[in-house]
């Protein structure tokens, strides 16, 4: 093999790793994201089953979340990490937020009105349940989160 053949083979595994890599870090990054939405998703489906026994989200409290799921860790405090979600509760309804491990903070809250289950993103702020902007009283008209924050139909 030559020098020229040895370059040429090195050069084509630089440009190959130059496409390669950027997709491959999207990729972990969106990874990182859903499995905080993978948590946040769990506690909102264990919040809504004591609502539907007790009628209640005053009922959802962290030592029934604790009983009902023991995959996640609920606080009342900040979330730090996906599998630590903070939760604020109250006759209205609940919120939940999660950080992902790129650093957005996640949250999905379920209001005992007409607007149902919301989900939004704090960015990199704060992510505490207690510190979430007030739940919309209707349907949100965003179908997506966006970079704006607000409450929005999906992630």
């Amino acid at each position: 093999m030559t020098l020229i053949e040895v370059t040429t083979v090195v050069l084509m595994i630089g440009v190959l790793l130059a496409i390669g890599l950027p997709s491959f870090i999207g990729a972990k990054a969106r990874a990182h994201d859903r499995s905080a939405q993978s948590s946040l998703r769990i506690a909102i489906t264990n919040a809504k089953a004591i609502y539907a026994d007790t009628d209640s989200y005053a009922k959802v409290t962290l030592a029934s979340l604790k009983a009902a799921e023991t995959g996640v860790v609920f606080t009342s405090g900040s979330s730090t990490k996906p599998s630590v979600v903070s939760m604020q509760t109250g006759t209205a309804g609940i919120v939940f937020a999660a950080r992902s491990a790129t650093g957005t903070c996640y949250v999905i809250g379920d209001a005992a009105n007409a607007a149902g289950t919301v989900f939004g993103s704090l960015g990199t702020a704060s992510c505490d349940a207690s510190t979430v902007p007030a739940m919309p009283t209707s349907v949100p008209t965003a179908l997506r989160i966006s970079s704006g924050g607000g409450w929005a139909q999906a992630w």
